[in-house]
């Protein structure tokens, strides 16, 4: 795979150098017109090559040791740094990500790691500490306790859970919700992805925007054990079964705002799998059907392909 990984490089370098050519491209990440055009030790290349580098020690440290592996003579100060570095919009990584996974699916083709021919994708949302500056907690907010306040913001995104890729991330301010995240994120699921959801979207809305899609989206949920038709489920015993879910009040307005018109007999048709573990009892709501080839007992596996990629972010 040395070869395909070549290639993955070569397209990451050539989207750099695409940007950095042609002014109208670079200019949708500038924070202004006038950035970059000038000849900097740290031009836009160099700058977005720095940032991708994590630094994990000191800045001068950092610097030093970049500028030798570039072979320059010429080094920045942090002083200088930190002023390029305002220059350019995060929004330049989110796209420069996505030139990574689609070059990686690209090359590796049918390399690609899959189950049952689907890429696992989980899904999920976290918070996130930022700097504590007026503008970034007017945007974002936060929370405030009675010493003193903390800005906050919240991201999602899709993993890969099979080819540890992250695909579209977001950050958005603390108020807005993982479940708005997540229904934001639907329409770019494709139809060769199983998503896999943790109990936070167990429910009927973000059902149904995978059901009612063109070709319905394949997913995977940890049920709530508090409702009460997964507490009929487990009090049954069955390994798994089909059931309809009627509407709930907050779904039907929910899913007003998206434009979908449903009374409370507008039922969802969803398979329950039962999954037995050491100290309990895990329920699991998918569209995987059995007659499409799916049989119980592999639902364990991607049980703890959930738990394990959980595990990992907490």
């Amino acid at each position: 795979m040395f070869d395909v990984n070549v290639k993955i490089i070569a397209e990451l370098r050539n989207f750099i150098t695409i940007v950095a050519g042609d002014r109208k491209i670079l200019k949708k990440f500038c924070s202004s017109d006038k950035n970059f055009t000038r000849t900097r030790k740290l031009p836009f290349e160099k700058l977005a090559l720095l940032i991708t580098r994590l630094c994990k020690k000191t800045l001068s440290v950092e610097l030093e040791k970049f500028f030798e592996e570039m072979d320059s003579s010429m080094i920045c100060s942090v002083s200088a740094f930190t002023q390029q570095r305002i220059k350019l919009e995060p929004v330049f990584f989110y796209f420069w990500n996505m030139v990574l996974w689609k070059s990686y699916y690209l090359y590796y083709g049918d390399n690609v790691k899959r189950w049952r021919g689907y890429r696992i994708i989980a899904a999920d949302g976290s918070c996130i500490s930022l700097i504590n500056n007026p503008a970034l907690s007017k945007y974002f907010g936060g929370q405030t306790n009675q010493q003193t306040s903390f800005v906050q913001a919240k991201t999602f995104y899709y993993y890969d859970v099979l080819n540890e890729l992250v695909l579209l991330p977001q950050i958005r301010p603390y108020r807005y919700g993982e479940m708005n995240m997540a229904c934001d994120a639907i329409d770019n699921i494709a139809e060769d992805m199983v998503m896999i959801y943790d109990r936070n979207f167990s429910n009927y809305k973000m059902i149904a925007l995978h059901l009612w899609q063109e070709k319905e989206r394949k997913f995977v949920i940890r049920a709530k054990e508090n409702q009460n038709i997964i507490k009929a489920f487990i009090k049954s015993g069955e390994p798994s079964c089909i059931v309809y879910m009627p509407a709930t009040v907050s779904a039907i307005a929910g899913l007003r705002k998206n434009g979908f018109i449903l009374t409370r007999d507008t039922l969802l048709k969803v398979r329950l799998v039962r999954v037995e573990l050491v100290k309990s009892t895990e329920v699991l709501i998918t569209n995987l059907w059995e007659e499409e080839g799916h049989p119980t007992d592999e639902f364990k596996d991607l049980y703890f392909s959930l738990a394990e990629y959980h595990d990992c972010t907490l």
